[in-house]
């Protein structure tokens, strides 16, 4: 790891996972049109904003797929708390999402839903939205839970390198 400091490093494989996951479950709710697989994805968010380390996705993934050597740690010099943040952003918009299903509004609600499908994808592919917003509210000087800035060198909300 490079000397840093545990609290300044992030398992991107375990990351990826969650993603994988939560987007699986999303897709599933829109193919079969079911609410209630978008508002399973939002406990998952709640879960793992609430407790990292024993969200049920992040628990797939050290108690599963790591043991059965199907994926192995990526550990990265990272900031743990601008992932913890994009998770609350996706707590937040399943969330909004389910209500808006759940009481008959169906385009808002799924068009909430692709959003999440779009930005997932796209952090799949190396930058994080949330992440982002995160670094952007710490160039603001929010501090508090945002005096994290990004990894020197890397663009904001880019996965860093190894």
């Amino acid at each position: 790891m490079n000397g840093h400091s545990p609290q300044n490093t992030v398992d991107q494989n375990e990351l990826r996972t969650h993603q994988i996951l939560i987007l699986s479950g999303l897709l599933i709710g829109f193919i079969s049109d079911r609410w209630e697989w978008v508002a399973a994805q939002a406990l998952v968010f709640l879960l793992t904003v609430i407790s990292p380390t024993y969200g049920p996705y992040i628990l797939v993934y050290r108690l599963i797929l790591k043991p059965l050597g199907w994926l192995s740690p990526d550990i990265r010099e990272d900031r743990p708390q601008a992932h913890r943040f994009a998770m609350f952003i996706g707590l937040v918009v399943t969330s909004l999402s389910s209500y808006l299903l759940y009481t008959g509004h169906p385009l808002p609600g799924w068009g909430l839903v692709w959003l999440i499908l779009v930005l997932g994808s796209i952090a799949l592919a190396g930058w994080c939205a949330g992440c982002f917003t995160y670094y952007m509210l710490h160039r603001l000087g929010i501090g508090g839970f945002f005096r994290q800035g990004p990894i020197t060198g890397v663009f904001p909300g880019v996965r860093p390198p190894k």
